[in-house]
């Protein structure tokens, strides 16, 4: 009898072999491309990180300027630009000035007031995706995690000759002004509105006495016209501090080439001026309280200045008759054209030390390593 025996077909165990391959290899290669968009993800996270943590210090440079910002404010900037940045904070902290951690810590939206010291803020962040290949291999998200530390404070002053630190001297009242159809300058109760959405403002140039919109001398009384094209040419500004009173007065007639032409050179620029809420005869002195109010058309006055402004300057139209652009129903024939902006300079942030009586105008925001 012939016994005969079946062997196993080795094309089967190869089919099998190079499946079991084919799986590990692709999940390998989805592994290798989903890593490198990890990669790629992580300089998308790390500029939110960047952002969230400088929209917390800007709130703090804020704070120190004199707005009554609190923790929560501090807290719902970090996670407006996370959120737009689409991170999860996964933690946000105070930091001094330099960038290190308070002592005892304090974590951003835990503290209901801004902490002392409080400088900086840290900020942690994470962006999960899911991913595309190395789902195979159950490996079906991705995350990335970033950190960054932004800090703000007191810098030198930039050269004021050059935007954003040129200090004009113009002034405009801290609320929307308008004409009264006699030359005669008129603030409303409207605030000025500024960045992200501010429109472009026709800002009218109504007389050139103190207590209007106007022109002003720094150093009082010598003032004219050439003087005040000088300043405008080449900025050279008292030292300011706000907020404070500031003996200031009129320029005399503005309608002049020479501030046209030294007006025109920062179109397209970033200026600074100051805004004033109220005039005074005499020096309020220590009390910060007018007893004294200057009559409209005076020329000895004190300026209250509570804050400064940035303007993007798109327009200057001072010589001459310019009702087609400057008057909005209200008479003005001279107007500056613009809109409020942010503005920051560049210097390494030092430490706050607070004073009650001047806050100084040049602070800026940095991120540390």
């Amino acid at each position: 009898m012939r016994l005969s025996t079946r062997s196993r077909d080795p094309k089967g165990q190869t089919l099998v072999i190079v499946g079991i391959g084919m799986i590990v290899l692709v999940g390998m290669v989805g592994l290798v491309i989903d890593v490198g968009l990890q990669w790629g993800d992580n300089r998308g996270s790390q500029n939110a990180s960047d952002a969230s943590a400088e929209a917390g210090a800007i709130v703090l440079m804020e704070y120190m300027l004199g707005a009554t910002h609190d923790d929560s404010d501090v807290l719902e900037a970090v996670d407006d630009a996370a959120a737009a940045g689409e991170i999860e904070v996964d933690y946000a902290e105070y930091t001094d000035w330099q960038g290190v951690a308070l002592d005892p810590a304090v974590e951003v939206g835990t503290a209901g007031v801004i902490p002392d010291g409080a400088q900086g803020v840290r900020v942690v962040g994470t962006r999960t995706h899911e991913t595309v290949f190395a789902r195979v291999l159950g490996v079906n998200e991705l995350s990335v995690h970033t950190d960054a530390t932004a800090v703000s404070g007191p810098t030198e002053p930039c050269l004021p000759s050059s935007g954003p630190c040129a200090l004009l001297p113009v002034t405009v009242p801290t609320t929307v002004v308008t004409c009264d159809g006699q030359n005669k300058s008129v603030a409303t109760e409207t605030e000025w509105e500024g960045p992200p959405d501010g429109p472009e403002y026709i800002i009218p140039l109504c007389g050139n006495n103190p207590g209007s919109v106007g022109w002003i001398d720094w150093t009082p009384p010598e003032g004219g016209t050439n003087e005040l094209a000088d300043q405008i040419c080449d900025p050279n500004p008292i030292d300011l501090f706000f907020p404070d009173w500031y003996y200031v007065t009129s320029a005399g007639n503005v309608n002049a080439g020479t501030v046209q032409t030294c007006f025109e050179q920062w179109i397209g620029s970033d200026i600074l001026i100051p805004l004033f809420e109220d005039t005074c005869r005499t020096d309020p002195g220590p009390v910060d309280e007018c007893t004294d109010p200057a009559p409209i058309g005076g020329i000895n006055q004190w300026y209250s200045f509570p804050q400064g402004a940035a303007i993007h300057l798109t327009g200057v139209y001072i010589l001459g008759n310019n009702a087609d652009v400057c008057d909005t129903g209200n008479g003005a024939t001279s107007c500056l054209t613009g809109t409020f902006v942010d503005t920051s300079i560049e210097g390494d942030p030092g430490e706050w030390i607070p004073d009650e009586d001047a806050i100084s105008q040049f602070f800026t925001v940095q991120l540390v390593d």
